[in-house]
């Protein structure tokens, strides 16, 4: 088992990140020394609770813990104050209160969708992460950030809310579909990009075979979690460090958005991400080759082996509804050379429009 310890400096407060094959099998040992009540509230989607809640809640009966779980619909779906409001509804009816802790089963969306209700139920509960995609486990699950999405924008409605504890197995990706795990790979390849091109250097000599080495897997897990543990110590409410984890989010979160979601987040961040390299070239001097690197990073994994039919006036009309821009400038996070990042604002519009041109393949 590897073990990160995400401490706050602000605060004093922090929480274990536990990662290693088979932990889902002891998590209820794992709960003990945080000397919650004996009842628990699980949150699964529909599709992850058929998977794997029987096993979780054994695990969890196993010391001594009773649970419940709580489904909802798979999918960006899930993330709406219509179904945050249902199942802060149904724990009252279940008798939760100030101190029963939720515990999120799966992906992004459940652990967003989790920890906005764990922070607005009762002013605040406890809150535990058990991801199941790849994507969560390196991103998603750890940090504190949590958000329901409103129509004109995915993320709009959130709060900065850390869990007590994040237990990641890497077993649960036996049972994720490959376009999930490549969705979670955009985010570790975002990782390296930022923090780490050791990370990179890896994930060339590993390449797109990386899922049939266990122990790759659980490696880059590691690696990637720590990055985004180091940026979320050193800057919890994204005032300034922790605005570099958006690389490849701006751009991607407006492709989503204009995809009605029917593109999934890791290649939207993806062909955000080649886009984002484009316009480090033009505006902050990343070196061409280094740039190719990149691309070719990128695409030897197939994120964006098929460019989206996008309309482009559909995906500049949701850039201003991104919430990560400062006042009228929308904030690009950049890319001097692989590892340093910039924070760009008042990046021309032309420009976006010529490197989503290229990306999307003159397309949109």
């Amino acid at each position: 088992m590897k073990e990160l310890l995400l401490a706050l400096p602000h605060r004093d407060e922090s929480y274990r990140v536990l990662i290693g094959p088979g932990l889902r099998l002891g998590l209820g040992y794992l709960l003990s020394p945080l000397d919650f009540p004996s009842r628990l509230f699980l949150i699964s989607d529909s599709r992850v609770a058929r998977l794997h809640g029987a096993a979780v809640q054994s695990a969890l009966a196993e010391a001594g813990y009773t649970s419940t779980l709580l489904t909802t619909p798979p999918g960006e779906r899930a993330k709406t104050w219509t179904v945050a409001q249902r199942l802060a509804r149904e724990l009252l009816r279940l008798g939760a209160h100030r101190a029963s802790p939720l515990i999120a089963l799966g992906g992004g969306v459940v652990g967003d969708l989790t920890g906005f209700l764990a922070s607005i139920f009762m002013r605040g509960v406890p809150l535990i992460q058990v991801p199941t995609t790849l994507l969560a486990m390196v991103d998603a699950a750890i940090g504190g950030k949590t958000a329901i999405n409103l129509p004109e924008g995915k993320n709009l409605l959130g709060t900065f809310h850390q869990p007590r504890l994040v237990v990641i197995d890497p077993d649960f990706l036996h049972t994720l579909p490959p376009k999930e795990r490549l969705n979670g790979l955009a985010e570790v390849l975002k990782a390296g990009f930022i923090r780490a091109p050791d990370l990179l250097t890896y994930l060339e000599t590993v390449g797109p075979s990386l899922f049939k080495n266990p122990a790759a897997v659980t490696d880059i897990i590691y690696r990637a979690a720590a990055i985004k543990a180091q940026v979320v110590a050193a800057d919890e409410r994204e005032a300034g460090l922790r605005r570099i984890l958006n690389f490849g989010h701006t751009l991607g979160h407006a492709l989503e958005q204009a995809a009605a979601f029917r593109l999934s987040h890791g290649r939207a961040v993806a062909f955000g991400m080649l886009a984002a390299l484009i316009l480090s070239e033009k505006l902050v001097g990343l070196p061409q080759e280094e740039a190719q690197r990149g691309r070719r990073l990128i695409q030897s994994f197939g994120l964006v082996r098929r460019a989206p039919a996008l309309d482009l006036k559909a995906i500049l009309a949701a850039l201003p509804m991104d919430k990560k821009r400062l006042e009228k400038d929308l904030v690009f996070v950049l890319l001097r050379r692989l590892g340093e990042p910039v924070i760009q604002t008042g990046v021309p519009l032309t420009l976006i429009k010529e490197a989503l041109r290229k990306v999307l393949g003159g397309g949109g």
